[in-house]
C-alpha cells in the first residue's frame, strides 16, 4: 500500500475536529517527505484543514459550513506535542473548577515545558507559562492543587480560609501514594510558603509528614495569609499567620 493510501486510511478513521501533527502518523518516521506531500494533497482537496503550522484536522461540517475544533481540542493541541504530554491547565480556570472562585476567565493558562506564548483561537485565548517541572499524566491533578496553594493569596473573588478548607478536602481524598507524591513534588519544586501550607493541611488531617518538610523551611520566616487562628490551630507550628 502506498504512503498516500495509508495516510488516507489514517485520516478516514480520525474523529472530525481532532487536531494532529505529522509526527503522530505511523508512517512519518520512515517516510516524512511522502507523508508531508500526502497531507498537502488532502488539504488542497479540502479533506483536511490546516489548524496551525504542522497541525491539521478533519473538518466537521455544520449548517454554516466547516466548523473549527472545539475549545477543549484546541487546548489539547497545546498540551501535547508529538503525542506526548508537555503541559497542564492551571490558573483561574482550574481554581474555578476546584470551587475556589466564581471567576471564569477567557484566557486559559497552561504551564508548559516549552516557550512562553499567547495564542488567540477566537472563542478562547491561551497563555503558556514556563515550568521546569517534569510533567507526567499522573501528576497533573497534584500540580494543580499545589498551584492553587501557590496562588492562594492572589485568587480573585476568594477567601483564603475557605480556599484552604476546600483544598484540605481534596487532599483528604487522595490515596496514600498520591499524598506522598504531592509531598515530594512540593519539596522538590515549590516555594517555602507552599511547603508550609502543605505541612499545615497534612498535620491538620493527622497525616504523617517527613521531617525533611519542616527542615526545608527557615524557622525565622513568617507567612502572612490572614488565617483565622481558631480555624487553623496548628498554623503557628508552620509560622503561618
Amino acid at each position: 500500500m502506498s504512503i498516500a493510501q495509508t495516510i488516507q486510511n489514517n485520516v478516514d478513521v480520525m474523529p472530525a475536529g481532532q487536531i494532529f501533527c505529522y509526527q503522530e502518523l505511523p508512517s512519518y518516521a520512515k517516510s516524512p517527505t511522502a507523508v508531508i506531500k500526502a497531507i498537502s494533497r488532502l488539504v488542497a482537496d479540502n479533506r483536511l484543514a490546516r489548524f496551525s503550522k504542522g497541525k491539521f484536522y478533519v473538518p466537521k461540517k455544520g449548517l454554516l459550513g466547516s466548523r473549527k475544533p472545539s475549545d477543549s481540542e484546541q487546548i489539547r493541541s497545546i498540551l501535547y506535542k508529538n503525542g506526548r504530554l508537555r503541559g497542564y491547565v492551571t490558573g483561574i480556570s482550574v481554581y474555578n473548577q476546584l470551587g475556589l472562585t466564581t471567576q471564569m476567565p477567557r484566557t486559559i493558562s497552561i504551564a508548559i515545558n516549552g516557550g512562553r506564548q499567547v495564542k488567540e483561537f477566537g472563542t478562547i485565548r491561551i497563555k503558556t507559562i514556563i515550568t521546569r517541572i517534569p510533567i507526567e499524566e499522573k501528576d497533573v491533578t497534584l500540580l494543580q492543587y499545589l498551584d492553587a496553594l501557590k496562588d492562594i493569596k492572589k485568587i480573585l473573588d476568594s477567601d483564603v480560609n475557605l480556599s484552604l478548607e476546600i483544598m484540605r478536602g481534596y487532599i483528604s481524598k487522595l490515596s496514600v501514594s498520591e499524598q506522598k507524591r504531592l509531598l515530594k513534588l512540593a519539596l522538590t519544586y515549590y516555594s517555602p510558603q507552599v511547603r508550609a501550607l502543605v505541612g499545615l493541611l497534612f498535620s491538620g488531617l493527622g497525616l504523617s509528614l517527613p521531617r525533611s518538610l519542616m527542615l526545608s523551611l527557615n524557622p525565622t520566616t513568617t507567612y502572612k495569609l490572614k488565617l483565622k487562628q481558631s480555624n487553623w490551630p496548628m498554623a503557628k507550628e508552620w509560622n503561618i499567620q
